[in-house]
């Protein structure tokens, strides 16, 4: 009896120490109230009495709803708009570039683009500028460079914001794979990060690198290139998307199918309608349905629903009648269909609209924050 007393004494002793120091609350590390630090990116935007905020993968409120504009976080801060003007915050909600500026993008690998009047600039993410360049217009950084036009002619800068490129084109993108389209004379070639020409501007159309492959347009018909400007995929579809995730959708005979990187016709066109594939798995259409199939032509989701969206984290939107539900991989609808509106998932949580409110929930169905409250 007496160490069993002695037993109870030091666990009483012990759960006063730990309720003293807050150990108690799964959401506290130092402190009553205080949150564990998380990831920039795994914040979700929340609007709520006309105000925008953020929330954490649990659903607490980790920056109040106060922003007439917020976007996601990317690179670490999000852009915020205050009245008329834009700024970036961090993941506490401080500002690390005050709002000040008319139009924003977001942080790409540590750059963003802004407008000071009728131009942009580049900042770091610290907000100083990169170089003394102004330009009309800009795209984000890709390998290092990123094209802009001056007096109506595109050029390219480093990360700098010296010249490497001079502006002399029509038109310039980004680059992928050490090259970039380009468009000059109403016509469409590639050039190399020194400003080398690859593919002579000869294409009456055509796309960016995405893979090992671009597409292009010859009499009229699509076909493929490597990145020597080789054509590895005779021209021969209607239509054609880029490939992505190894899987180009083309158009053969008024219909949808998807070709591998050497031209193989891997998922036979019999789709009305395609879309491109998403961890390993496209939407296809057929009849006023759709469903999806994985990149050897199985229907693992049968074509039985008015619309879909992109598998993200191994789930799917799928509108089942008029409500939206989720289904996995294996086609099983695992988040019944009970949602007006459903997006796909995002670290973790997905956004949705029911009765009247927006909201979250997690992996399992369970909201985990509301706009409103939401009865039964």
């Amino acid at each position: 009896m007496g160490r069993i007393l002695r037993y109870i004494q030091r666990y009483a002793l012990a759960c006063v120490a730990m309720l003293a120091v807050g150990c108690g609350s799964p959401d506290s590390e130092s402190g009553a109230g205080a949150l564990a630090p998380v990831a920039p990116e795994s914040l979700q935007v929340i609007y709520s009495d006309g105000r925008f905020g953020y929330i954490d993968p649990r659903g607490q409120v980790r920056i109040e709803p106060k922003f007439d504009v917020a976007y996601i976080f990317r690179d670490g801060l999000a852009p915020v708009k205050v009245g008329e003007q834009w700024g970036y915050i961090d993941a506490a909600g401080n500002y690390v570039i005050e709002p000040q500026y008319r139009q924003v993008t977001p942080f790409k690998k540590g750059f963003a683009r802004v407008h000071v009047g009728d131009k942009q600039i580049y900042l770091r993410k610290d907000g100083s500028q990169v170089g003394t360049m102004a330009v009309d217009f800009g795209y984000h950084f890709s390998e290092g460079l990123a094209f802009v036009a001056v007096d109506g002619l595109y050029g390219a800068i480093d990360t700098t914001g010296s010249v490497v490129i001079e502006p002399q084109y029509e038109q310039g993108y980004f680059f992928a794979h050490g090259v970039a389209m380009i468009k000059n004379d109403g016509k469409y070639g590639y050039i190399d990060k020194d400003g080398r020409m690859v593919v002579p501007p000869v294409y009456q159309e055509a796309d960016n690198f995405w893979g090992s492959r671009a597409k292009v347009k010859v009499d009229g018909v699509w076909g493929f290139i490597d990145t020597t400007g080789a054509m590895v995929i005779e021209p021969r579809y209607a239509d054609a998307w880029s490939f992505i995730e190894n899987r180009a959708r083309v158009k053969i005979e008024g219909r949808w199918g998807f070709i591998d990187l050497q031209g193989n016709l891997v998922i036979p066109n019999r789709y009305e309608r395609a879309e491109n594939f998403s961890e390993g798995f496209a939407r296809v259409f057929n009849r006023r349905k759709w469903g999806f199939v994985d990149k050897l032509g199985n229907e693992v989701v049968p074509l039985e629903y008015n619309e879909v969206k992109p598998f993200s984290e191994g789930l799917a939107p799928v509108q089942d009648g008029i409500r939206w539900g989720y289904v996995d991989t294996l086609g099983t609808m695992v988040i019944s269909p009970r949602f007006v509106q459903a997006e796909s998932f995002h670290n973790g949580l997905a956004k949705v609209s029911l009765k009247g409110s927006q909201a979250y929930i997690d992996h399992a169905g369970k909201i985990v924050w509301s706009e409103k409250p939401i009865t039964p």
